[in-house]
């Protein structure tokens, strides 16, 4: 009988061991040579000095001391372990030893200090809003940074941690003041190279084969620069681009295309209404507090029921409502009568409301906002601009700030994690986003307790109250989030990941294993200390079926070993 059963036997440890090598949520899908992301404009080349809107982009060629996870929580990536003394005034960041630049070179602790001095000494709209807790940076060792806080800063893991790129110090160190990057393409650590840009017209990447993450799993992306969405939705239906992102303007029915998807996940981008509260009429409260009141919320985004990826009212404020901070409630308040009275008897003066002529959400936005405006009582046009004359408008250039109103964006980075407040809305001095002039003693105050506080639970606190005054004092009326999505081919690709906040368009998506990987988490709650488990590339369940087969295998030989009966 054991004769017969040994072919048997065999036959299945052979096909265990011919079983390739799966991965735990991977996709079995074999990835293409080539994928072929397309983008509305160009968006420079790509350094953290040159880059506009392409932040997703730019991040494929540099990295972070640390990633948000699909949960949207910052995990250790250049970053080894981070830890925090007793005080939480002390944080020592301990790198990779793996890592190095695209031109072979090893990133050390010297480059993360050259990258946080740097960016202190040469401003950065969005990064170097983010310095302001760390008194400084010092290298202890090649691969030890040690960061001293002047707050506790519980948010430091993800801001600055998860979003201040990287420098090579031994290509930036020098720069001259006249220019924004080193001449050439960007050098980064990140899993791919741009290896070529040509201006206004494309972008190509091809995958970092020493990645210290693994070699990504599409060995090139070409990025065409397409203007015109039509032009896009035809591409896509005939197959000459796999990806692009799609501007969904308020109102707007959605088809889903045969052959095609939509990855419409839930996006902390935003649009706001913002006020120029330095000029008239807006330096007086009652006109900010009349526009408010005139604008519903549900109305001008079509779509309240909050459905992950639909255009949702920012009722609680600023912050999403799927954020982890949104615990403010309902802070807008929708007040017609009230309104129309305020128009009528309060002498507020005509006033025009800006919005960039290429952004179809923010500018369907701003016909929505004009018309409920006007239907109130008020003096108001819609003005189109183009987005170098709306920085003019917005003092961004130079000259002082000459616009009543704006629709701007709400940066995803103040759901992650409420630090961003004060770069939006702080001291102008000290707040480079500060578009609209606003100054608060009360806020300034709010924001330190929430820089100082020493438990998630006590921020928390705070934040509340910080989403509480803004509400009150209206430097903005946070409009609605989302107006975003992403379509694809899946037949070109479907191994994507979505990162709550904003999508999938991550680098995790070209990395093998991501979506399985769930060790390692940090969180931006308080001190703490964090060591990356997140090494291995997916979980192989050959190890575990050729085990069963040998178990199998030496149950049959004892059975039927001789002499049993």
């Amino acid at each position: 009988m054991l004769r017969r059963l040994l072919p048997t036997i065999a036959i299945m440890l052979a096909a265990a061991l011919a079983l390739p090598h799966v991965v735990a949520g991977q996709d079995p899908q074999d990835p293409p040579s080539r994928l072929r992301i397309a983008i509305p404009g160009d968006d420079g080349s790509l350094t953290p000095y040159t880059f506009e809107s392409g932040y997703a982009f730019m991040s494929l060629v540099y990295d972070t001391l640390t990633w948000r996870d699909a949960a949207g929580n910052p995990k250790p990536w250049l970053a080894r372990s981070i830890t925090r003394d007793a005080s939480g005034l002390v944080v020592t960041v301990r790198l990779r030893p793996d890592v190095k630049w695209h031109d072979g070179r090893p990133l050390t602790a010297d480059d993360v200090v050259f990258t946080y001095r740097f960016m202190v000494d040469r401003p950065h709209p969005r990064f170097t809003a983010q310095l302001q807790d760390i008194e400084r940076v010092d290298r202890v060792a090649p691969l030890v940074v040690r960061f001293t806080l002047r707050r506790r800063a519980l948010g430091l893991e993800d801001q600055p941690f998860a979003d201040v790129p990287i420098l090579p110090r031994h290509l930036w160190s020098g720069l001259p003041r006249n220019r924004r990057a080193p001449a050439g393409l960007p050098v980064g650590s990140g899993p791919y190279r741009l290896t070529r840009y040509r201006r206004g017209s494309s972008y190509r990447f091809d995958a970092n084969r020493d990645y210290f993450r693994g070699t990504p799993s599409v060995p090139r992306i070409d990025v065409p620069i397409i203007g015109r969405e039509d032009t896009l939705s035809d591409q896509l239906r005939r197959r000459l681009i796999d990806a692009a992102p799609l501007t969904i303007p308020p109102g707007t029915r959605r088809s889903r295309p045969s052959g095609l998807r939509v990855a419409d996940e839930v996006s902390y981008s935003g649009t706001m209404l913002l006020f120029n509260v330095a000029g008239r009429p807006f330096r007086r409260l009652v006109a900010r507090r009349a526009v408010s009141s005139a604008l519903d919320l549900d109305a001008i985004a079509a779509n309240a029921t909050g459905a992950a990826g639909g255009v949702v009212p920012a009722e609680g404020g600023i912050v999403h409502p799927r954020s982890p901070w949104a615990r403010a409630g309902k802070l807008h308040r929708f007040d017609a009568a009230a309104a129309r009275l305020a128009f009528a008897e309060q002498g507020i003066d005509a006033f025009r409301v800006a919005a960039a002529s290429n952004d179809p959400v923010r500018l369907e936005t701003g016909r929505r906002v004009v018309r409920a405006l006007r239907s109130a009582g008020a003096r108001v046009r819609l003005v189109e601009l183009s987005p170098k004359a709306l920085d003019r408008v917005l003092g961004r250039r130079g000259a002082p700030a000459s616009f009543d109103v704006a629709v701007l964006g709400i940066p995803a980075l103040v759901s992650y994690d409420p630090a961003f407040l004060r770069a939006t809305f702080g001291d102008p001095s000290t707040a480079p986003l500060n578009d609209g002039g606003y100054r608060s003693e009360g806020f300034d105050t709010l924001a330190a307790r929430s820089a100082s506080a020493r438990t998630r639970a006590e921020r928390g606190v705070v934040v509340v109250r910080q989403l509480k005054l803004l509400a009150r004092e209206l430097p903005a009326v946070p409009l609605h989030f989302g107006g975003g999505a992403f379509v694809y081919r899946p037949a070109a690709y479907d191994r994507w990941v979505a990162i709550r906040g904003t999508g999938i368009l991550d680098k995790r998506s070209f990395l093998r294993g991501q979506a399985a990987q769930t060790s390692g988490t940090v969180r931006s709650a308080g001190p703490q200390d964090v060591t990356d488990s997140s090494d291995d590339q997916g979980f192989s369940l050959v190890p575990i079926i050729i085990g069963f087969v040998v178990l199998a295998l030496a149950g049959c030989l004892w059975w039927l070993r001789p002499g049993r009966r």
